[in-house]
Order: structure tokens, then sequence, then C-alpha cells
């Protein structure tokens, strides 16, 4: 039997792609929020290479402990317009 009805796909617009800015404007580990580039995309979150910049003095040690990266869900993270 032909399947001529068949159906393609059509590709999911992403959130995110790697080389992105991003803001994330609070965490459990980092409640003063953060920006940072997204260095990997996943299903439902983003790898963020954090801009040490953009975290507050005294949350310091916390970014030291995460070496400088995390991972955030992607509806806690916004696009930084270019």
């Amino acid at each position: 039997m032909n399947n001529n009805n068949k159906t393609e796909e059509e590709p999911v617009k992403k959130k995110f792609d790697i080389g992105d800015r991003a803001v994330v404007k609070e965490t459990a580990l980092l409640p003063s929020g953060f920006e940072g580039t997204v260095g990997k995309v996943y299903e439902n979150s983003v790898l963020i290479e954090i801009d040490a910049d953009s975290v507050a003095d005294s949350r310091s040690e916390e970014l030291h402990d995460l070496h400088g990266r995390v991972i955030v869900r992607m509806d806690e993270a916004e696009k930084l317009k270019k």
C-alpha cells in the first residue's frame, strides 16, 4: 500500500541558538540574576556561560563554584537583542 498522505514535520523554531546572548533574572543559585552566552542548547534548557561582570560581587563565590557556567530552563532565560 502506498502512503501518499505522509506529512513532513516542519522544523521547530528554537528559542535560542549557540552564541546568543541571554539574561536570567533569578535562579536559586544566583538570585541576583546574570547575563551570559548560550554555549549549548538542550530540549528544554540551555547551558549559559556566565559573564562575570554581570554577577554581583557578593555572589563571586557561587560563580566560582559553578565554574562560570550554569544550565537553566529555557523559560527562565530571555534572549537579548543584538
